[in-house]
């Protein structure tokens, strides 16, 4: 009968056992790393990207991708910040912009998306009268220039002269061309409501909106002179004023023996006036026919009209009508 030989399960070899568990523990390790990974997107200054990385905190993802720092830029979320699957990591670098504020100038940086959001970052207050350029929603950019121009109104009071007024008198006692001060004038005092505005600092403009008077002024009065002086024939005449009139003529045969109106006989040296410009009683000086005095009147003379009373129908009808210069004597 054959013999039959029963062969029996070979055993791995220590070395290859030892292989075997290498292959086992790296499959386990590379399973586990490539779980360990995570995908997140960087968006650096508006532009996103996506990496994959182990690291466990924002900041050493940034370590990894060798972005640096300045203390004024921003990263979204902080730096000691768990990474997750899928998380989004924002960093804003600084900008250089010229901040002007009350006038003074000054070269800062700003990780700031807006000019508002700049300045509240760096406690500038705008009030509501301020003046700002550009707008507060305006994008920060490099290099910009941001001006805050500090407005403030005032009030204020201040007492201010208020000038008197000149009141001219004609004086026909004073010569002509003479003045006489009667009564001297006196500055009043009114105080004022002004609204002022400053800009900077800076006073702009100023309006007055209500005036008050405390103290009345006082007007001053002068007399001026209307005497004036004429000389005819070696004569001289004092007068008060002078009437440009038209002047006619008249004689006894025109009368009739009848009495002017003053109750005298006409004669020369008498005229007729309208007593609304000339009164009864004036002595006036007529050119050209001498010194009268205004006592009549007539139907026909009205306004700068006169009538000379002459000795004859010939001298009247010589005389005409005729413009004259009448002085009023004093």
């Amino acid at each position: 009968m054959p013999e039959h030989t029963v062969r029996q399960p070979r055993r791995l070899s220590q070395r290859a056992q030892v292989m075997v568990v290498v292959v086992l523990f790296l499959s386990l390790f590379l399973v586990g790393y490539a779980d360990a990974r995570k995908e997140i997107t960087l968006v650096v200054d508006g532009t996103p990207r996506t990496v994959k990385t182990w690291r466990s905190t924002v900041g050493t993802l940034l370590e990894q991708q060798e972005i640096k720092l300045a203390l004024e830029d921003q990263v979204t979320p902080s730096l000691d910040t768990k990474l997750e699957r899928n998380m989004t990591v924002t960093i804003r670098h600084a900008v250089p912009v010229t901040l002007v504020v009350g006038g003074t100038a000054m070269e800062v940086k700003t990780a700031e998306p807006t000019v508002g959001q700049a300045l509240k970052s760096w406690g500038v207050e705008v009030d509501v009268n301020d003046r700002l350029d550009p707008a507060l929603d305006t994008p920060i950019t490099s290099g910009q220039k941001i001006t805050v121009v500090k407005v403030e109104e005032k009030e204020t009071k201040v007492k201010v002269k208020v000038p008197y007024t000149v009141q001219r008198r004609q004086d026909s006692n004073l010569e002509l061309g003479q003045t006489r001060v009667d009564q001297k004038g006196q500055e009043g005092v009114a105080e004022q409501l002004i609204t002022q505005v400053w800009e900077d600092g800076k006073l702009v403009s100023e309006k007055v909106v209500s005036e008050q008077v405390v103290q009345a002024p006082v007007s001053e009065i002068v007399a001026v002179g209307t005497m004036g002086t004429i000389s005819r024939g070696g004569t001289e005449y004092r007068y008060s004023r002078v009437i440009d009139a038209v002047a006619t003529a008249y004689c006894p045969n025109d009368v009739g023996g009848s009495h002017t109106a003053i109750g005298i006989k006409p004669r020369r040296g008498i005229v007729a006036v309208d007593p609304r410009v000339i009164p009864l009683g004036t002595k006036v000086y007529v050119e050209n026919y001498g010194q009268a005095l205004a006592a009549d009147t007539g139907s026909a003379i009205k306004g700068n009209r006169i009538d000379i009373f002459v000795d004859s129908q010939k001298e009247a009808v010589n005389w005409g009508r005729r413009k004259v210069k009448v002085y009023i004597l004093k």
